[in-house]
């Protein structure tokens, strides 16, 4: 073998590509359930008898039948919130027989916190409960905050030369979203029948898609379509960079 670095920086890109790959797919199998599932009048479905195990479609007006919910950071009212404290951190490493050290940025949720009580969507025909845990949630982000801890992300000006080896939180993340009262929503995911009657909830098996969105349908589709054509540029080009690696390496 003629380079063995380009070997393992070939296969670093073909792991990227990967994950593009798998991303792309993903989002593929989401878009084609709501451009393929019609959209239900809620009226229909709450005369259904039995779980069908079909996914459905609902969009109407998020409500509430108790009072409503404070989320912890904002302390906005909504039917739903998800809140996320992230430490960010630097890990400074020196690989054995090396000079020099490495730092790499990345982050740790230390805190998670999603409501789990059910709300309601409502058209003119009618209301149906939602069960929101194992949804992929798009609401409205209602508080974004970085703090530094420690100093921050600076090192000082020869960078991580003279500090330590080791991990170190340099600050720490909040973040929390929100689906407000009163707003339009969009809800695609398995209808169920309780003994309150029928709810739209995750699929035990969770091989169906279950998303409670803000947006509109259209625009959910086309900025998918739009992150589509972006995963397959990227998962194209790091699979032709990375085979270029390999062959130029053997």
């Amino acid at each position: 073998m003629k380079n063995p670095e380009m070997l393992i920086i070939g296969l670093i890109l073909i792991g990227v590509a990967a994950y593009f790959f798998y991303r792309w797919y993903v989002l593929r199998k989401k878009l084609i359930d709501i451009i393929a599932t019609p959209t239900s009048k809620i009226g229909t479905l709450l005369n259904a008898k039995k779980n069908s195990g079909n996914i459905v479609e609902v969009k109407g007006k998020l409500v509430s039948d108790e009072d409503l919910l404070k989320s912890p950071y904002a302390n906005r009212d909504c039917v739903y919130y998800h809140s996320t404290e992230k430490d960010k951190v630097r890990e400074v490493s020196q690989p054995a027989g090396s000079r020099h050290k490495s730092t790499r940025i990345y982050f740790s949720v230390s805190s998670e916190v999603k409501s789990d009580r059910k709300f309601f969507v409502e058209d003119t025909t009618g209301r149906i409960a939602i069960d929101p845990e194992g949804a992929e949630v798009d609401g409205l982000i209602v508080h974004k905050t970085i703090e530094p801890v420690g100093g921050g992300e600076s090192s000082g000006f020869f960078g991580s030369m003279f500090e330590p080896c080791g991990e170190k939180i340099i600050a720490v993340l909040k973040e929390e979203e929100i689906l407000p009262p009163n707003r339009q929503a969009y809800v695609i995911g398995e209808l169920f029948v309780g003994s309150k009657g029928p709810f739209i909830a995750s699929s035990p098996a969770k091989d169906k898609t279950f998303f409670i969105s803000l947006k509109s349908e259209e625009a959910l589709v086309g900025s998918g379509q739009r992150e589509m054509n972006f995963l397959t540029i990227g998962w194209a080009s790091f699979t032709a960079a990375g085979l270029a690696m390999i062959v130029m390496a053997l």
